[in-house]
């Protein structure tokens, strides 16, 4: 397998300073990319091309992990408790809800929002997937 770090480490600085376009490289598209990139499987989510056709998807299935469960069946990716660094996952921002993203070294979290790509420290893992 591709050394993770490094590949998690190129993919996130290519994704720096690019706006962020739904459907192509939001935080679910941005996501599944980097799953079909490390592991050559495919996340088959629902198509959408602006913030209210992603809305009205993750409503419609109840919640983005809901969402991600269902588009990560295919994939045989496993859920895991403890999440490294290149996993994939849903956590609860609280401020902005749920958002998916990629775990980083350090216990970091990256995602996708409409002003670019955001970090934290997770306070809330609704469900992780590992890579492996």
């Amino acid at each position: 397998m591709t050394d993770v770090h490094e590949a998690l480490r190129a993919y996130v600085e290519a994704a720096h300073g690019e706006p962020v376009v739904w459907g192509a490289s939001d935080c679910s598209a941005w996501s599944a990319q980097w799953v079909r990139h490390i592991t050559g499987r495919d996340m088959t989510l629902p198509r959408w091309e602006t913030s209210e056709e992603a809305y009205a998807l993750i409503a419609e299935a109840g919640s983005l992990d809901v969402l991600w469960t269902d588009a990560l069946l295919t994939t045989s990716l496993r859920v895991t408790g403890d999440p490294q660094p290149g996993d994939v996952g849903v956590i609860d921002t609280g401020r902005f809800g749920q958002v998916g993203g990629i775990f980083l070294d350090g216990g970091y979290f990256a995602w996708r929002a409409e002003n670019g790509t955001r970090f934290l420290i997770p306070r809330q893992i609704v469900k992780a997937w590992s890579i492996q």
